[in-house]
């Protein structure tokens, strides 16, 4: 689906509009104890004129084509650009953690690594920290995860390769 930046578009979000619009696609993942798994997953980036994007993240069980059969997780955000080509973006999961993250953006490459992560007392997970990697490849959306536990070192964990849906 062709892109064309939005003409309201609030000036301060030219290095993110790329991002803008619903991307649906396949993703796969591996975690110590867990093994391997694969996931559907739509992402939104949208704006309502301000100088940041909101980001809402969904995984679920997919059928044979693709289509959402039930949900794993979300994540939802702020990524917020800055003068310099860095990024700074906010982030809360219902598995009991938010993030902060810093990075750079590179044209359509944007590299994150997270600058705080706050559990609650009872998180699913220990989890201490992150890198995460997102790109404009062949017109996709395409994105890494590696994380860090308490017991775990930093590893790959997600990877996938979204479509653009709707802008």
């Amino acid at each position: 689906m062709p892109f064309e930046i939005p003409t309201d578009l609030n000036p301060a979000l030219m290095p993110l509009a790329w991002l803008i619009g619903r991307w649906q696609g396949n993703g796969h993942g591996t975690w110590p104890d867990s093994g391997d798994f694969e996931f559907g997953q739509q992402i939104e980036f949208s704006t309502n004129g301000q100088p940041y994007l909101h980001y809402f993240s969904q995984t679920y069980v997919a059928d044979m084509n693709g289509n959402p059969v039930s949900p794993i997780s979300m994540e939802t955000g702020f990524w917020r650009p800055i003068n310099d080509k860095s990024v700074d973006v906010v982030m809360c999961h219902p598995n009991g953690w938010s993030e902060v993250w810093t990075g750079k953006i590179d044209g359509a490459k944007i590299e994150l690594v997270t600058d705080v992560v706050a559990r609650t007392k009872n998180s699913e997970l220990e989890y201490t920290g992150g890198e995460r990697l997102y790109g404009n490849v062949e017109g996709d959306l395409l994105w890494t995860f590696d994380r860090a536990a308490k017991d775990v070192p930093l590893q790959p964990y997600m990877w996938g390769r979204l479509a653009r849906k709707s802008l």
